[in-house]
């Protein structure tokens, strides 16, 4: 959804987007828990646990590449305007925000320089959500390739409750 974010006011299509990103979020933030402490016996579940949390904080870390990636396509993409000193157009290529608050010049150059933030930041969330959906195409296919049960390890099923699974350490 978000590469697909038009120019101009969009903001119900990107608090869409993020209410069905954190619902997938969750859901998947629960399984992958209970998943790994149910793979683990009970006197190492600690450990499993602080290892869920380290592949959380990984995750955090991937949203900061992504922001990354947003802010180097919006800085690239805030062409100089003309009628607007370069000083300003230094101070607008840090943050949309400075972009805006730099619209006091006035008239037509602080209106196109608005108009030019807007669009290279629409540009940089595309360019932020493509990226992130590459990273997670490959790790779906990372997680198919490498999770699958091999050849003689069974079918992987929960044996149910009370049914210990032999584990070969």
């Amino acid at each position: 959804m978000l590469t697909a974010l038009p120019p101009g006011p969009g903001a119900a299509l990107v608090v869409l987007a993020f209410c069905l990103v954190s619902l997938g979020v969750g859901t998947v933030m629960t399984l992958t828990n209970s998943m790994v402490l149910a793979a683990v016996p009970p006197e190492r579940a600690g450990a499993a646990s602080a290892v869920s949390e380290t592949g959380i904080e990984l995750g955090a870390l991937g949203v900061a590449v992504l922001g990354s990636v947003l802010t180097s396509v919006y800085r690239m993409r805030l062409d100089p305007v003309d009628g607007v000193p370069a000083a300003a157009l230094e101070t607008a290529r840090e943050t949309l925000g400075n972009a805006l608050a730099a619209a006091h010049l006035g008239g037509e150059p602080g209106r196109v320089l608005v108009a030019e933030a807007r669009s290279a930041f629409t540009v940089g969330v595309q360019a932020a959500g493509l990226a992130g959906a590459a990273l997670l195409a490959v790790a779906a296919v990372l997680a198919w390739l490498l999770l699958r049960p091999r050849p003689g390890e069974g079918g992987g099923a929960d044996p149910g409750p009370g049914r210990a699974v032999a584990r070969h350490d």
